[in-house]
């Protein structure tokens, strides 16, 4: 028969005790260290589809332009109608794109960063691969995201 010493029991429950102690203290400090954070959802397999709106005197009027997006595929282009400007004299094509698609269908709020404008497909989709100089859009169903100086942005249907 095994005998139990008062130094052996205490051994051992001295152990079981540091153990206990190490993992609450690592449980403790993972959750008091970890910053709060909101959720990013995002919604694969839905149809956004974005307005575009003038503004006068706070009535905004559809200007007939949409942009369609896929919640679920990366560097996503259009194109669009360009007046003449520095490089071209007559009206001509620009190229645009959207990454980092992130669709919050609990909210309805759609956001992705915009690339371009660029002048031909081979450039923008290279624009887009590489993600520098995006700039950042957040739309919903509720505001107006102003885009440009008389150009509004916002949800009209998801599908």
């Amino acid at each position: 028969m095994k005998t139990t010493t008062p130094t052996t029991l205490l051994s051992t429950n001295f152990i079981a005790l540091l153990f206990a102690l190490s993992l609450i203290t690592i449980a403790c400090n993972k959750t008091k260290n970890d910053p709060v954070t909101t959720p990013i959802i995002t919604t694969p397999g839905f149809t956004i589809t974005v307005g575009a709106f003038s503004e006068n005197n706070g009535v905004y009027t559809a200007l007939g332009n949409e942009l369609i997006f896929d919640s679920s595929e990366e560097c996503q282009t259009w194109t669009r109608t360009a007046q003449s400007d520095a490089h071209n004299s007559a009206t001509h094509s620009h190229y645009n794109a959207a990454a980092n698609i992130s669709y919050n269908h609990t909210d309805t709020i759609f956001s992705w960063t915009e690339f371009g404008p660029e002048l031909d497909q081979s450039a923008i989709d290279a624009t887009c691969s590489a993600g520098v100089n995006g700039k950042n859009k957040t739309v919903n169903t509720t505001s107006y995201y102003q885009d440009k100086p008389n150009v509004y942005l916002k949800i009209t249907r998801v599908d």
